[in-house]
């Protein structure tokens, strides 16, 4: 029996994939060409879904545009919240160093205290 690795069988996949969408592709050419259609007609039909086809990629194209714009901005503000986070606790950690104040938190500290108990 011929056994194929998980790599190989990702490959074939693909490659499947893609001959689908070539033979599609192909058929539906021929499909055209063959179509009892005089030249004319058919060029405008052809001419139109390439049309259609296009306005639709366009459109799909869009919508992933703005989404994709606003998860970046979303990102970004998301990103400038933790580097203001970060600097104020790296400044608040600097000058606790220089006065020698050691921060306690009686919160974490009573709960640390009740988990060693139990």
């Amino acid at each position: 029996m011929l056994r194929i690795h998980k790599a190989d069988k990702n490959m074939e996949l693909g490659t499947i994939v893609v001959a689908a969408l070539v033979g599609g592709v192909a058929g539906a050419v021929v499909g055209l060409l063959l179509a009892p259609k005089c030249g004319k007609d058919l060029r405008q039909g052809i001419g139109n879904k390439a049309d259609n086809a296009l306005e639709r990629v366009e459109d799909v194209t869009t919508q992933h545009v703005g989404a994709l714009k606003q998860q970046g901005t979303d990102l970004v503000e998301k990103g400038k919240i933790l580097a203001e986070d970060l600097q104020t606790f790296i400044q608040d950690s600097l000058r606790n160093k220089k006065s020698g104040d050691i921060p306690i938190n009686l919160a974490n500290d009573t709960k640390e205290e009740a988990s060693d108990i139990t």
